[in-house]
């Protein structure tokens, strides 16, 4: 499985801000499902507590179609970490661009100041993609913004392999 992982220094994925002061982050893995199958489970972001690490709730509202096929939402998400107490909600505006297989969100939270990710699928094949996930984010605290700064690739690492996982459980027999 190649991952490439590329820091401050990348360029942005396509459609994401190019916002110098926060800092970026970009993975992009290759995995064995369709384009339209990734797709499907990065914007199904109602079911992603059934999947994604410490993900409590995640609730959906004010869906809204949009002329040129794309859709538009609202979405909270209730991350949990007991371990240190921590708990937090996030509400994103989400657009789902199925034509050019884009989702993109802009969250807000108690203790994020912004969080703007995207991810792109590619196809390869009829069978593979490539997976870009871009994210931009400022915590509000200069100490959180240094802590999740330290943990943040193994968090993304764990974030990519849980939709993975979750494609596997959906489309392999």
């Amino acid at each position: 499985m190649r991952v490439k992982i590329l820091r401050a220094c990348a360029m942005p994925a396509v459609n994401s801000p190019d916002t110098d002061e926060l800092p970026k982050f970009t993975v992009t893995r290759r995995v064995g499902f369709s384009p339209q199958q990734i797709f499907s489970v990065v914007a199904d972001v109602g079911s992603y507590r059934e999947f994604l690490p410490l993900v409590e709730r995640s609730t959906v509202h004010n869906r809204k179609s949009l002329e040129n096929g794309s859709e538009s939402f609202s979405a909270d998400l209730l991350i949990g970490y007991h371990k240190m107490g921590i708990e937090e909600t996030f509400t994103s505006t989400v657009e789902t661009i199925p034509e050019q297989l884009i989702v993109k969100a802009d969250s807000t939270g108690n203790a994020v100041k912004k969080l703007v990710s995207s991810w792109q699928i590619t196809g390869v094949d009829a069978a593979s993609s490539d997976i870009t996930f871009f994210v931009d984010y400022e915590m509000k605290s200069v100490m959180l913004q240094m802590i999740v700064g330290s943990i943040f690739d193994a968090a993304v690492r764990k974030i990519m392999n849980a939709f993975e996982a979750r494609a596997a459980s959906l489309y392999t027999s």
